[in-house]
């Protein structure tokens, strides 16, 4: 049976406004949907109140986020956080302890509370042994460096765990230079007449202290040179 000109129009309307209706309730939809949480890569938050300098690196492989958490090994409390993208490079600096590394692993962010997901969503692993942050002979900073690029999160896990160490040491910048003796224009230019037997090369970055009960800067006479005070900066590298 032909359909008329008029039916044709008329079905031809009926299934737009219902395309129309489902393409409606699609966008309500999504935009009804909670947002999923983005998170930067890095530190999440540290809990300790303790300075962060110890080095803490983790390589991965692309596909997986990660999430690393660092359990004090003593007490059990959550020390620090931090948030991986998996492939990419990733350090960050935790405070001294000994620590629990907790991971968990995932394809899309959901917060603090469910992690990578509910189930088999997150998948969870602890290292075996609790790291330790700590200096060492008293110029050396031991972190550690965690490869996760092999692991199989489906059978047994390839981890690796190898120290990273920072060493450091005091560089001479400004050596101790002679300075030419006091000239009449310095404002140190100042003997005490009782102390004129004792006197010493001061300290010229020593502030000026007049009082009757403070010991006064004692200054050289214009044939007693003297010596400026050396500068030194710290200087950090892998060792």
């Amino acid at each position: 049976m032909m359909l008329g000109r008029d039916q044709v129009l008329l079905w031809w309307s009926r299934c737009c406004l219902v395309w129309l209706s489902l393409a409606v309730m699609a966008v309500q939809g999504l935009a009804d949907a909670p947002p999923s949480p983005t998170q930067k890569a890095g530190l999440m938050w540290n809990r300790t109140g303790l300075p962060a300098v110890f080095p803490l690196q983790v390589k991965t492989s692309s596909g997986l986020d990660y999430r690393v958490t660092l359990i004090d090994a003593a007490t059990g409390a959550e020390a620090l956080a931090a948030y991986i993208e998996g492939g990419a490079f990733f350090k960050v600096l935790v405070p001294p302890g000994r620590f629990e590394i907790h991971f968990a692993a995932g394809r899309t962010w959901q917060g603090e509370g469910l992690a990578f997901g509910p189930g088999d969503e997150t998948q969870r692993f602890v290292l075996p042994e609790p790291l330790t942050f700590a200096v060492r002979d008293f110029s050396t900073k031991a972190g550690h460096l965690i490869d996760l690029t092999d692991v199989d999160l489906d059978g047994d896990k390839e981890i690796t765990v190898a120290e990273r160490l920072i060493c450091q040491r005091l560089r001479l910048v400004n050596f101790p230079r002679r300075q030419a003796p006091f000239d009449a224009s310095d404002p140190l230019q100042e003997v005490l007449p009782d102390q004129r037997d004792d006197l010493i090369s001061p300290d010229r970055y020593r502030a000026v202290d007049d009082s009757d009960d403070a010991r006064g800067p004692v200054v050289p006479t214009n044939h007693a040179p003297y010596f400026s005070r050396p500068e030194f900066d710290v200087r950090k590298r892998l060792c």
